[in-house]
């Protein structure tokens, strides 16, 4: 299929059993996804050019938008000013149908140029986006949401479901309000929080983290920072971190309902009810404050690969 864009116009496309399009981008252009329900996944390779299948309805087709700075892709019958936020557990939604029929399903295959920035936003929609891309930014209000290998800040949010993030260079602030969060293999700023559910962070070197949750397990392995911030909040759960034995940092912990148990040469009160504890780990360099209002505390060796 032949496919021409000019810059500013629209293009239905519509074959019989769906979408298959190829066409020039730049790797700069900003691609800017939008989906009611499906799946949508996202993939580099080494062109300036961007392919886009899709599996629809007959009665559905996909609009493709390219400006001087942006690919705009959605269904034909999903508005374009779709908007929705979700902050804490709140989430806005404002939308506009096309048309009097409601949105179909679309599930989405994308290659796009290395290191093109991603936009995603959809309501039922579960996210995977793979490869050297840059700055990632997603929206659902439900589905799960992957990224891996991406070169660029991360922002990934959904209402219900799970973030799992992998090899990720960049500053990542991450959020599910039923869901948990995976993040490995990672470096630079984290931020992470869910209401009902784990966050996890395996084999990270983060200049700094803030993890916070409502009912779920905290858990941290990974280098610290000389002069880096690292927050543990749960109010359920309970805390781990796997920190090196050369650590050098000054710790607080506090617990209503909860026990500190670690393996570094600390000597740690017999109650710790109601009470904040501070020690230091070597010269005191990084700063580690962890609460758990109802749950352990355990701060460990950190063991790379194990």
């Amino acid at each position: 299929m032949l496919l021409h864009i000019a810059a500013g116009a629209l293009i239905a496309l519509a074959p019989p059993q769906g979408t298959d399009t190829t066409f020039a981008v730049s790797p700069a252009h900003r691609l800017k996804v939008a989906d009611f329900g499906g799946e949508v996944r996202i993939r580099t390779w080494e062109r300036n050019e961007m392919r886009v299948q899709a599996d629809h309805s007959r009665r559905e087709h996909v609009v493709v938008e390219q400006t001087g700075t942006e690919v705009r892709i959605r269904p034909s019958s999903w508005s374009p000013d779709f908007e929705f936020d979700i902050e804490g557990d709140n989430v806005d939604v404002s939308m506009r149908f096309e048309g009097a029929r409601a949105p179909a399903m679309v599930d989405y295959e994308i290659i796009v140029p290395v290191s093109m920035p991603i936009d995603v936003a959809g309501l039922f929609t579960d996210v995977t986006i793979e490869g050297p891309v840059g700055e990632v930014n997603v929206r659902v209000l439900e589905g799960d949401v992957e990224v891996i290998g991406a070169r660029g800040a991360v922002s990934a949010r959904t209402g219900e479901g799970d973030v799992t993030i992998e090899d990720v260079q960049g500053a990542l602030r991450l959020s599910s309000i039923d869901g948990e969060i995976q993040v490995s293999n990672a470096s630079g700023e984290i931020t992470a929080e869910t209401t009902d559910g784990d966050i996890t962070l395996e084999d990270v070197r983060a200049t700094s983290v803030e993890l916070e949750s409502v009912d779920g397990d905290l858990w941290y392995s990974g280098t610290l920072s000389a002069q880096g911030f690292y927050s543990f909040i749960t109010h359920d759960g309970g805390v781990t971190l796997e920190i090196p034995r050369s650590a050098s940092a000054r710790v607080s912990v506090a617990t209503w309902d909860g026990d500190l148990a670690t393996d570094f040469s600390v000597q740690v009160p017999e109650r710790l009810r109601g009470r904040r504890f501070e020690f230091t780990l070597g010269a005191g360099g990084a700063q580690i404050e962890i609460e758990a209002f109802d749950g352990d505390i355990e701060i460990n060796y950190y063991q790379p690969g194990e």
